[in-house]
């Protein structure tokens, strides 16, 4: 650990006899030479210590007094990056200085150095050599180096900026702007326009704000290495507020069009800027949100927000009501962040901080809007490729607010069957449909096996499934009318290589348990009452090939409301276990707890009780695995049958291990990335 030393041990004139040996500091006088000796502090090292990291920032030089040094280079070598020694040095010689000024000509460390022995060196910060040369007027290129590795320095230590790249500091020091402002000078007005914002270098700045009244009121005080201004640039507003100098400051100045390239291309300065501005701002509630508050089955109490404006919803946890409680225009994030740890012993600004970034881009919150996607141009060639097949093969569009025409529907037509004689009417249905389909099926086989399915009966399926997925859809959107809720969206598209149609039930948050799982469950009623409508018409058609037809959309109608009963993807039947255990997130928890919490359990099996919610989730996945293995292989037979094929045994065992692992594909996913967490 590097030491630094109270007391010299080196006087002024042996620091004299060493810096002349540079040739960079040759020609300085006795006096200058004096001043510079001065400023150095004496550090010690202790063997095998490393002094400077290759790629780092310079921030300093030094001159070894005493001791020797090793000068290593990272170099690949079979794919490896190894450290490759380089030099020694020893007393007289310099770290980061060479004859002509700097080593570094990009700001950052060329090599690494690590002590070989005690090492006893002198240190001179940058900053201080800066200043040494600007007071003297020395070295023109040797000034301009060190300020803009000081830029770069000083850069790095603004919050947005802490992850750039050398090379991208590098780029920024070399747009940004210095300037001095004299006390007392406005530097920027509320109400005015923007093209630039600024980082504070030295001095004090205040941000003042007018109120309705044309009261002044001071926001806060900002130095540095503090960035402000960028508010205006990133939403492109007039600015919120005035910044007057309190002293005379120095001040680095950004303006719009590098702040936008920056942006743009570097992901962690967007998401740092969309955080300053939701930390400065004091956001207000969206005055049309409506709150709603339930109890989970475990006793705990969540709140759910509905925006009418939008039919959109939040759901909060109790912290996340008590900051929601704290969006009333007085309060910024870090009082929201320290009112948070008062109240529930928690200090989670990052927590705070994204709360109220989602509930702004859901329109929740009414004075402060976030724009942080970066454009897809600027991406990489191949992301643009697979965002526009995605876009291709996954597509939706939405019919708008869909609620008034489902509203009258149902009150016209739709809601006899949900009186009891209407379920059971299709309870009668769903039964015998079952019963005719099972009936005919040895009937249907033995036609496949001497006609073979023709593609023209293949292709009839498709409008049959766009019809039995908007089916599905509305019997969810109807369901929840029976219920007394809204449906704010439908809409269709196409997933990947099928139809799919959705419905927005999220009102249905508001309600209990129980009205959502019947919810959830009203699309997989709708296929069976769709497939057993069609296994009841093959009795009523004589056409062979109607029949076929009508007996292969019932089979895949039939396997389809199955599959939307599986919990290993976020399904209809997932939502429906969801909401029976009551446990929110339910298979990522239950991800957690098989990596995490299993292997503890042969030692303390008492903690079953804990987690019976993910225990029931891999007990109801185990069980579906198994009804899909036994279905797979059913259905096998048939199309086996069907094509006049004998059954192969092998690949009768292959295909359901090939099924069941395709539909576990998303599970193995969070389970991997659990294990690498």
């Amino acid at each position: 650990m590097v030491d630094y030393l109270e007391k010299s041990t080196v006087n002024l004139l042996s620091r004299q006899d060493f810096i002349k040996n540079f040739p960079c500091f040759a020609m300085l006088t006795s006096t200058q030479s004096r001043e510079l000796a001065s400023l150095m502090r004496e550090v010690r090292y202790a063997a095998h210590e490393r002094v400077v990291l290759e790629n780092e920032l310079v921030d300093s030089i030094y001159i070894i007094i005493s001791g020797e040094a090793e000068v290593t280079r990272e170099v690949k070598h079979r794919k490896k990056v190894v450290q490759v020694p380089v030099a020694a040095l020893r007393s007289g010689e310099g770290i980061g200085l060479n004859d002509t000024g700097f080593y570094s000509t990009t700001g950052k460390r060329t090599a690494t150095v690590t002590a070989v022995s005690e090492l006893l060196l002198l240190q001179l910060d940058l900053k201080d050599l800066y200043g040494f040369l600007k007071e003297n007027g020395l070295e023109l290129s040797m000034y301009a180096a060190s300020l803009q590795m000081l830029r770069m320095r000083f850069i790095k230590q603004s919050l947005p900026f802490a992850k750039l790249t050398h090379e991208r500091l590098q780029w920024l020091a070399h747009r940004v702007e210095d300037v001095i402002i004299p006390k007392e000078t406005v530097i920027f007005s509320q109400g005015e326009e923007g093209d630039k914002c600024y980082l504070i270098r030295s001095g004090k700045v205040s941000i003042v704000t007018k109120d309705e009244s044309g009261d002044d009121h001071q926001l806060a005080i900002l130095k540095s290495p503090v960035l402000f201004g960028e508010a205006t640039l990133i939403t492109h507003s007039p600015r919120n507020a005035t910044a007057i100098a309190l002293d005379d400051c120095e001040l680095l100045i950004l303006r719009h069009e590098y702040l936008s390239e920056l942006i743009e291309a570097e992901g962690d300065v967007a998401t740092m800027f969309m955080t300053l501005m939701v930390d400065r701002s004091r956001p207000i509630q969206n005055s049309h949100v409506t709150i709603h508050h339930r109890t989970t089955a475990d006793g705990q109490d969540i709140t759910i927000l509905k925006n009418p404006d939008t039919g959109r919803y939040f759901k909060l946890s109790e912290e996340g009501f008590y900051i929601w409680q704290q969006l009333n225009g007085k309060h910024t994030m870090q009082e929201m962040t320290l009112g948070l740890a008062e109240q529930f012993n928690v200090f989670a600004p990052d927590v705070v901080a994204a709360l109220i970034s989602k509930l702004t881009k859901a329109g929740f919150i009414s004075n402060l809007e976030i724009h942080d996607e970066k454009k897809l141009s600027a991406q990489p060639l191949w992301v643009r490729m697979m965002v526009t097949i995605r876009r291709v093969l996954e597509f939706r569009i939405a019919f708008g607010d869909s609620d008034q025409w489902i509203t009258t529907m149902y009150q016209k037509y739709v809601h006899y069957l949900f009186t009891k004689f209407g379920q059971l009417m299709l309870a009668v249905v769903a039964v015998t449909g079952i019963v005719a389909f099972v009936y005919y099926t040895p009937n249907i086989l033995l036609f496949f096996s001497f006609k073979h399915v023709s593609l023209l009966l293949i292709l009839g399926l498709i409008p049959l499934s766009v019809v039995e997925v908007t089916l599905h859809e509305l019997g969810h959107a109807f369901a929840v009318k029976a219920f007394g809720r809204e449906v704010h969206y439908m809409g269709v598209g196409w997933y990947w290589f099928g139809p799919i149609a959705f419905t927005d039930t999220s009102d249905m948050w508001l309600s209990t348990r129980k009205p959502r799982m019947l919810v959830n469950l009203a699309g997989v009623y709708v296929d069976i009452l769709a497939a057993s409508i069609s296994g009841l018409l093959i009795l009523v058609v004589s056409n062979p090939y109607l029949q076929g037809m009508l007996w292969l959309f019932a089979l895949y109608t039939y396997i389809g409301s199955f599959r939307m009963l599986s919990p290993l993807q976020e399904m209809d039947g997932y939502y429906v276990l969801m909401d029976w255990v009551d446990k929110p997130h339910l298979r990522q928890s239950a991800v957690i707890w098989l990596v995490k919490i299993l292997p503890k359990l042969i030692r303390h099996p008492a903690l079953c009780r804990r987690y019976r919610p993910e225990i029931t989730y891999w007990i109801v996945c185990i069980v579906y695995l198994i009804l899909m293995s036994v279905l797979t292989l059913t259905v096998l037979a048939f199309v086996f049958a069907i094509i006049g094929l004998k059954s192969n045994p092998y690949l009768s065992l292959v295909v359901p291990f090939l099924v069941i692992g395709i539909s576990s594909l998303s599970i193995i996913a969070d389970i991997r990335n659990q294990t690498e967490a």
